[in-house]
Formats: C-alpha cells, sequence, structure tokens
C-alpha cells in the first residue's frame, strides 16, 4: 500500500485529571517534545502549542469546550514518517506514561487538500 509524499498535520490536545500537578503538566509536555525531538528526521519543524485562549466566539448554538489544559500541531513530512512515528518504542512508552494521568485527549491528523477536502 502505498502512503502519500504530502505533508500530515497532526492537531493534538490533552485535559489532565485534576489531581495532575502543574508540575506533572510540564513534565508531560517536556516529554512530548523530547520525543519529537529524537525523530525531527521525520517532521517537518519542531510542535508548536501551548495552553489554549479563552477566546469568546459570539455565534449562535456553539459552544466551547474550554478544558483543554494543553495542544500542539506538528507536521509530518508524509503518512509514512507519520505511521512510522506512531510505531517507535518511545511513542508507545510516553503514551503509557501519559495515559494513565489524562481525562480525555484528542487527536486529529489530515492531509492537505484544496477547498479543504470539499
Amino acid at each position: 500500500m502505498a502512503t502519500s509524499a504530502k505533508p500530515i498535520t497532526r492537531i493534538a490536545c490533552f485535559r489532565f485529571k485534576s489531581s495532575v500537578t502543574p508540575e506533572q503538566k510540564g513534565d508531560r509536555a517536556r516529554a512530548f517534545l523530547g520525543l519529537y525531538r529524537q525523530h525531527q528526521d521525520l517532521i517537518i519543524a519542531m510542535p508548536v502549542g501551548g495552553k489554549p485562549l479563552n477566546t469568546p466566539l459570539n455565534l449562535t448554538n456553539v459552544k466551547r469546550d474550554s478544558v483543554w489544559d494543553l495542544g500542539f500541531i506538528v507536521s509530518f513530512k508524509s503518512e509514512g514518517a507519520r505511521q512510522q512515528f506512531d510505531k517507535e518504542d518511545g511513542h508507545d512508552k510516553l503514551k503509557e506514561e501519559t495515559d494513565p494521568l489524562l481525562e480525555q485527549v484528542f487527536v486529529y491528523d489530515f492531509e492537505e487538500e484544496e477547498n479543504l477536502g470539499w
């Protein structure tokens, strides 16, 4: 099965359990960055992100989920690079260490398409 040579962008957001301290959250952020740093050959640039802003939407019947603690975006060089990253032992280890601290996770990977795919 051929994989795309187009970049793949990942959006990742994390909500930690209420018992998780700011120090633990910072440790997890450093761990995410460390893993990407180890695999810079698979990504276009290091992840960028931070804590969410509480920007008012002022839209009818639209609600904002404001419970996220941390979010970032990163672009992989290709779908093959994304798959390789996700299969790395370090990725599994990071998940095993982080998952018990999480209340919710949102990960969305997409390939750029004209007209946003529609």
